[in-house]
């Protein structure tokens, strides 16, 4: 009974979806003749929309505003050809503020950058030029104005000072700074790039900020190493460093060392620059500077009776600067504390009195060694009762200022050898 039940309600559900099915196919074949692509749909390649520039309206502009734009250049062009080169930049920017996207705008643009450049407006001028080429920067004018953006950075990196309202306000080098940024952030492979990066680096030294600087001038030879100015910018790499080392800036010689460094570089990679007279000179005054540091560290381990310290570092202004005023002085107090304290006192080597533990197993290593040479002896071999060194002590914490004294020569690791 229930089982032919459960066979009539199948067959009833299956009438039902098979009305269903006749009164739903006209609907969902148009949705599938509307919705599906054609093959010539799919083969046809989708165009991809334009992108929109910046500062520009989305919407095109119409023949009627078109018309009416030229219109509005045309009597601004009138007042700039008249010589009232105000009026006309105040009809220009009217302009491009309403029809920014007329074919006229951006040589109405441009022009309005020159005639502020030409009324000394020159912080204006910059940012006009600025306008012209992140909203316009397929202009035929381009690298005219950033040509002119450099020219610009440049007076205010030589000292113009900023104004407004007619007074004398701000810091020249930072808006110079600020222009050179712009100028390598617009164009940044553009023939006038190098400039400005090595003058952005001018800009930062203006301002006493030295790492920034020789940051600004390492990305010269990084960025553009076959420039004209790469040898400036590695001079003054090492320029910079000599200024902070000179300046005490720095807690030891290291940035005079790095000046060094960097001068012989560029002595070696640019010797026919102008400027190989100027480093060698830097040279001679860093190993002057560097001999005299040097002799003052001598001589303060001297006040501290640290005398086989002393004799390190006055060895070493002999060996840095042989002919300087220092290394005579180095010499005779070296004579001085020989005479007077004797060579023990200053002999710098590896020499070290043996605690007690250490003199006994020495001796006990010669005793095993002296046994294991005799005729008759039937030990072990010599290699397994004598050790390669003696044992190493454990390492201790430093903790007084003596732990810190200079490594002597004949102290220091030897290199590895291949």
């Amino acid at each position: 009974m229930f089982s032919g039940f459960g066979t009539l309600r199948s067959r009833r559900a299956l009438t039902t979806l098979s009305s269903l099915a006749l009164v739903l196919a006209p609907v969902v074949q148009a949705y599938s003749q509307a919705a599906a692509p054609s093959i010539d749909q799919l083969r046809a390649p989708t165009p991809t929309p334009a992108p929109t520039p910046v500062g520009r309206p989305v919407t095109p502009i119409s023949e009627t505003d078109a018309a009416n734009a030229t219109a509005f250049y045309a009597e601004g062009k009138a007042a700039d050809e008249a010589g009232s080169g105000r009026t006309a930049i105040d009809i220009y920017q009217r302009a491009l503020k309403k029809y920014p996207l007329a074919p006229e705008a951006a040589n109405a643009q441009y022009r309005v950058a020159e005639l502020l450049e030409a009324t000394g407006d020159l912080s204006r001028a910059f940012n006009a030029y600025q306008a012209l080429l992140t909203r316009y920067p397929d202009t035929p004018n381009f690298e005219r104005a950033v040509a002119a953006q450099v020219t610009i950075a440049n007076k205010y990196l030589q000292g113009r000072q900023q104004k407004f309202l007619g007074v004398n306000v701000g810091n020249s080098a930072k808006r110079a700074q600020e222009m050179y940024s712009n100028i390598i952030s617009n164009a940044p492979f553009s023939k006038y790039a190098p400039i400005a990066q090595f003058n952005l680096g001018l800009a930062y030294e203006k301002q006493s900020i030295p790492f920034d600087a020789i940051k600004s001038y390492q990305k010269v030879l990084d960025t553009y190493p076959n420039s004209d100015v790469c040898d400036d910018a590695l001079y003054q790499i090492g320029y910079v460093y000599m200024r902070i080392g000179l300046a005490q800036q720095s807690q030891d010689l290291s940035s005079l060392t790095a000046a060094r460094n960097t001068f012989e570089d560029f002595l070696i990679e640019y010797p026919n620059s102008e400027k190989v007279p100027q480093a060698k000179e830097n040279m001679t005054k860093l190993g002057l500077q560097e001999a005299g540091d040097v002799y003052h560290i001598a001589k303060f381990y001297e006040f501290t009776k640290d005398f086989r310290s002393s004799v390190i570092y006055y060895n070493d202004v002999i060996r840095r600067q042989p002919s300087t005023k220092e290394a005579e002085l180095a010499k005779s107090r070296i004579e001085e504390l020989r005479s007077q304290y004797g060579d023990d006192a200053l002999r710098v080597g590896t020499e070290k009195a043996e605690t007690g533990e250490k003199a006994a197993l020495r001796r006990r290593l010669q005793a095993q060694v002296e046994t294991s040479s005799l005729s008759d002896y039937a030990g072990p071999p010599k290699r397994d009762i004598v050790p390669d060194e003696l044992p190493a002590q454990k390492p201790q914490m430093r903790t007084n200022v003596d732990d810190l004294k200079p490594l002597a020569p004949e102290d220091e690791p030897s290199l590895p050898t291949q």
